[in-house]
């Protein structure tokens, strides 16, 4: 029996006079309903067979295109390969192989009932929170997130950059995300962060991020300095997308409420939407989706380093099988990343964080998968 869609209707745009429904979320669970069983027929011919269930349905997967060829290509992985190591290596970033492939078979499965030949989108935060990627609690807290038993967000999430700012009074949504603005890219966020008095700082994330780029990894800045109302919209995002009961809502809605006066933020946003608690939960995914965010805490919210000139968000992943750092003290090493089991993302190694924090004067806060903060003079 096909698996139960949540779906909601509406319009992405016109083809011809055509209107196009989209798939919001699909709902998981790590069992083999249309794909073959790995503990069976193993990996290889699982991949196989979604390669040919999916067709031309592409996968956008933390900004990477997977798609019929690249699952073939990764099928005809040759056995005395490792395939976790080449499905990281052909991907470019820290995939969950079990779960990712429990995720292929729910796609598959939802095929039929009209998710075929629409784009999935599942941006890092997202993935990695539904187990997808690897998550920090994976690899520090001996915690794996697990794929599967809840629904899961596929839909293309809406960037402050795309959105008109939310009005006074306007419900919470992903337009409140282009209110109280971050700068749009890297560069002009270490800009920001050498204006507040973080230019060393700056000058030392800038230096790592070339040198992995140099060696063909991918590396961004997601966010530097931060406003206080920005933090608290946030914090609030995280805790209604995640919270699963009206009362939790009502719960969650007067705490931040009061924190809003009691910050003496005074930020005119209506966390109740009109809808109903559901429509509110669903509202503050979008917006938590739009921040992107994974991770959140209050203190956080209330004390964040990102609003002086002491932090900053970033990552680093497709890391190479052998990476060389030179640090601004003159250390130099080379670092062996073929393990057939390394994440190759820097957020995720031990080692590589360990040595960073020591010779570039950082100092990353484990389970907040991008944060890193300056540590010298502390």
């Amino acid at each position: 029996m096909p698996r139960l869609l949540f779906i909601l209707a509406l319009s992405v745009g016109l083809a011809g006079a055509a209107h196009a429904e989209q798939t919001r979320w699909i709902q998981t669970d790590r069992s083999w309903d249309r794909l073959p069983d790995t503990a069976t027929s193993g990996p290889r011919a699982t991949l196989a067979a979604a390669a040919r269930a999916l067709g031309d349905q592409p996968i956008q997967l933390a900004g990477i295109r997977v798609d019929r060829d690249l699952l073939d290509g990764l099928a005809a992985t040759p056995a005395e390969e490792p395939l976790l190591r080449a499905a990281r290596e052909a991907i470019g970033r820290p995939v969950d192989l079990t779960d990712f492939l429990y995720l292929l078979d729910d796609l598959a499965a939802a095929g039929g009932t009209g998710l075929h030949g629409q784009t999935v989108h599942l941006p890092s935060g997202r993935a990695r929170a539904a187990g997808i990627l690897l998550h920090p609690d994976d690899v520090f807290d001996g915690e794996p997130r697990r794929y599967g038993g809840r629904r899961l967000a596929i839909y293309q999430p809406r960037r402050p950059a795309e959105l008109e700012p939310a009005n006074d009074g306007d419900p919470l949504g992903p337009r409140w995300t282009a209110r109280y603005r971050n700068p749009d890219d890297g560069d002009e966020m270490l800009e920001a962060l050498s204006a507040a008095g973080g230019a060393d700082f700056a000058r030392r994330i800038r230096s790592l991020l070339e040198q992995f780029r140099a060696q063909g990894a991918d590396a961004w800045v997601f966010s530097t300095v931060r406003s206080r109302e920005r933090g608290y919209l946030i914090y609030g995002a995280f805790i209604l997308s995640r919270a699963s009961s009206e009362a939790i809502v009502n719960e969650r809605i007067e705490t931040l409420e009061r924190l809003n006066r009691e910050w003496d933020l005074d930020i005119p946003i209506r966390w109740r939407h009109p809808e109903g608690w559901r429509a509110t939960v669903d509202a503050a995914d979008a917006m938590a989706n739009a921040y992107n965010v994974v991770y959140a805490t209050r203190s956080g919210a209330r004390y964040s380093s990102h609003y002086g000139a002491s932090a900053a968000d970033f990552a680093a992943m497709a890391l190479p099988r052998e990476l060389t750092l030179t640090a601004p003290d003159g250390s130099r090493r080379t670092f062996d990343l073929s393990d057939p089991d390394h994440p190759r993302d820097l957020n995720l190694s031990p080692e590589l964080i360990g040595w960073v924090e020591e010779h570039f004067g950082m100092k990353k806060l484990r389970s907040d998968y991008p944060h890193w903060t300056d540590a010298v003079g502390d």
